[in-house]
């Protein structure tokens, strides 16, 4: 694991922000994160990728990424008393080894659905045949993910340490289901209060659900 940073960061002016009372207001909570479980309609990029060959489990990663990305609020990180802004992030996701134990595992992201999809492939068999815990870059300019594929998903706490300064918004995924001509993808996402409302959760779900369709 390395702690150097992959993105670029700038201070986050927070006294001029139409937020600072609630960031200053939310920033003593012992507990200052909360969780959004619903879905997305996956149906066209679900199609797109069973056409094209394309892993559907890499694409929406893909499309989540470029989501937060596009999100402001998303890509701002706790240091102390400060507030940075990255100027992107990539995912990084659990990945089921062969061994049925998980690995964190970093994907670099690529703008390019099928490259990101090659290079993940890629990085994804290598990790199930390892047996490291931690897989690539770890560090802020990161948002966490894991899926759940097995079972029907109505949303999820993550497991965390008591630390009101970790930022990095987390993600979760169950199983697809189909519903009618639709295919669904649940989504459950945990984000720091100090930094985000549920509004900008909505703005990611719209920026998400645009991706998806462009396909």
């Amino acid at each position: 694991m390395t702690t150097q940073t992959r993105y670029a960061k700038t201070p986050f002016d927070t006294e001029n922000w139409e937020r600072r009372e609630h960031f200053h207001f939310f920033r003593n909570f012992t507990q200052p994160f909360f969780n959004v479980h619903t879905e997305v309609d996956l149906t066209s990029l679900y199609q797109y990728c069973k056409q094209n060959g394309l892993s559907v489990f890499l694409a929406y990663l893909h499309a989540a990424t470029e989501a937060i990305r596009q999100t402001e609020n998303f890509l701002l990180r706790l240091e102390g008393d400060a507030v940075v802004k990255y100027e992107a992030v990539d995912i990084s996701t659990t990945i089921l080894k062969n061994n049925h134990t998980v690995s964190f595992v970093h994907l670099p992201h690529h703008p390019d659905l099928h490259i990101f999809c090659k290079e993940a492939s890629g990085i994804v068999e290598e990790v199930k045949q390892g047996d490291q815990l931690f897989c690539g870059y770890n560090g802020p300019d990161l948002v966490h993910a894991t899926t759940l594929p097995w079972f029907k998903f109505n949303g999820m706490e993550h497991a965390h340490m008591d630390n009101p300064d970790d930022a990095i918004p987390k993600l979760a995924f169950g199983r697809i289901e189909k519903q009618g001509d639709k295919t669904i993808l649940p989504i459950s996402m945990r984000v720091h209060h100090a930094l985000a409302d549920g509004y900008h959760i909505h703005l990611f779900l719209q920026r998400m659900q645009a991706s998806i369709n462009k396909w």
